[in-house]
């Protein structure tokens, strides 16, 4: 059976740029470089920043791989985070003893244009990048697809291109804008999903100005909920939403905001509160009814959670490519090894049975 990494980042390098078509060159990316002791008033950067993406007149922090290779010790580098060394990302996942790692942007969790033309611009630009560095991992990495969705007649056309080209499920964040994602302009993506049988991953990320522009006032403390909120949103919206009646074979799954949370959005959506051994019977009945899978993190307490999500819906990721814990990103599967309180089996559906329901693998 297959060994899956659900959620791994690629690392966007400058040459994403030059799949941009001819006609679309004045919206390139330009890198800015911060000169020492300078201020500059960015989203999304970090005290170590030191290079800016100009993307739509607007200022973003940039990744930096030498930067996040720098925190796993050499155990990874930056040439296999941005996918300029395909054969040191296989040797990678043989390192985490994993079959099929699935690929999500790192730039496009955050940027937000404001011209539609632009976006449109810059994501068919992504998409055509990482479907041609996908392609030389002989079916080892299978990338998300990144829509437009300030465009979606045309999302919808490049949702084809893109199954046929190595994608395998679709991009959201939990608010896209100031829309929730049960809004209507987004039905034609969710119908093409449902058609080429992807999932919709619904991925952390900072897709609402609003949060963003608390978080921007409140700082360091407001960091991950400005990020792992609009999950919680999303998943306690589409309980509640039109779409699941609408799209009934459509499957959503929800990456890097854990999953302790989840007895308590359900309870939030639905308007009630019920004795746990009650909880634990709607909670899984939710999850089934409505296809929703979701990550966990190797830290959660995952027997209590099984009590009320069953082990049929989690999933887990290492979050490759992003600075954090080594043991959770090269060496997840053995750390996930070591844990006695899991069987066999339940370990199995974290990393294939429940990765394979969702991506249809």
């Amino acid at each position: 059976m297959k060994i899956l990494d659900v959620d791994t980042h690629v690392v966007e390098p400058a040459s994403v740029w030059d799949f941009l078509a001819e006609a679309d060159a004045e919206f390139r990316p330009a890198i800015l470089r911060k000169e020492s002791g300078a201020t500059i008033q960015a989203h999304f950067s970090g005290a170590k920043t030191q290079d800016y993406w100009v993307i739509d007149n607007t200022l973003y922090g940039k990744h930096d791989p030498d930067a996040i290779a720098s925190y796993s010790n050499g155990e990874y580098t930056a040439a296999a985070m941005t996918l300029d060394d395909v054969p040191r990302r296989l040797a990678d996942l043989d390192r985490q003893k994993v079959d099929i790692q699935i690929v999500f942007p790192s730039l496009f969790l955050n940027i937000r244009c404001t011209r539609a033309n632009a976006e449109l611009a810059l994501t068919r630009a992504y998409n055509r990048w990482i479907a041609e560095r996908c392609r030389a991992s002989g079916g080892r990495l299978r990338w998300v697809f990144v829509p437009s969705l300030k465009n979606p007649a045309e999302t919808v056309k490049d949702m084809r291109w893109a199954r046929d080209n190595g994608a395998v499920g679709v991009l959201f964040r939990g608010i896209e804008g100031d829309k929730f994602l049960d809004h209507p302009d987004f039905d034609p993506v969710y119908a093409m999903a449902a058609e080429l049988d992807w999932p919709i991953c619904v991925h952390i990320g900072h897709g609402s100005p609003a949060i963003e522009s608390i978080a921007q006032r409140e700082g360091a403390k407001f960091n991950r909920f400005n990020s792992d909120s609009p999950n919680y949103f999303a998943f306690t919206t589409l309980l509640n939403s039109r779409l699941p009646a609408m799209f009934p074979t459509l499957r959503f799954g929800f990456f890097e905001s854990g999953c302790t949370w989840v007895f308590s959005a359900v309870q939030t959506a639905l308007h009630v509160r019920l004795k746990p051994a009650d909880l634990m019977t709607l909670v899984q009945q939710k999850l089934n009814e409505h296809n929703f899978y979701l990550t966990c993190e190797l830290h959660e307490d995952l027997p209590h959670i099984m009590q009320y999500t069953g082990d049929s819906h989690l999933m887990l990721g290492s979050d490759y490519g992003h600075p954090g814990d080594v043991s959770e990103t090269i060496w997840f599967r053995q750390e996930l090894d070591k844990r006695t309180d899991l069987s066999a089996e339940r370990k199995l559906k974290l990393v294939s049975r429940n990765c394979l329901e969702l991506f249809h693998l």
